[in-house]
């Protein structure tokens, strides 16, 4: 007959954890080069009706609309965390906005339209419920827009 053994966690789980992760950011933040804040792409934000435009010159972005859901709800433990189908559009100068889809799960999530990459980092909020979804309008979609040559 076996023993059974009862796991006790180390004392300082927390301080470890800490140190660690302080030591990941320094490490990460400190990678050497002198990019600047143009060489440097982070998500923005973009919802209905609202329009960005990485720098000026380059094509503005909106989104749209979402065309479909299907990710896993917050609520249920799933098998696959699903897909989201975002249709984006682009406008160069005063020209008409052009549509395009990209989607968050499965390819494709990125693409390249006049000059500066494309891609669909996360769409918020997730559903909450199975057959839930939040309304059109209370979507944000975060992208990356970096020039691409």
């Amino acid at each position: 007959m076996r023993a059974s053994r009862s796991f006790t966690p180390p004392s300082r789980p927390v301080s470890v954890s800490m140190t660690a992760a302080t030591a990941l950011l320094v490490a990460c933040s400190s990678s050497g080069t002198a990019a600047g804040p143009a060489d440097t792409p982070r998500s923005q934000s973009v919802r209905i009706g609202q329009v960005i435009q990485p720098t000026s010159g380059a094509p503005s972005f909106s989104l749209l609309s979402v065309d479909q859901d299907s990710r896993c709800p917050r609520s249920v433990v799933c098998v696959r965390m699903g897909d989201v189908d975002v249709t984006l559009g682009y406008r160069v100068g005063g020209g008409a906005t052009v549509p395009f889809t990209l989607r968050w799960g499965a390819p494709p999530s990125d693409t390249v339209i006049a000059g500066t990459r494309v891609s669909l980092d996360s769409v918020t909020p997730w559903p909450e419920t199975p057959g839930s979804r939040p309304p059109t309008e209370g979507y944000t979609a975060w992208l990356t827009l970096k020039a691409h040559p």
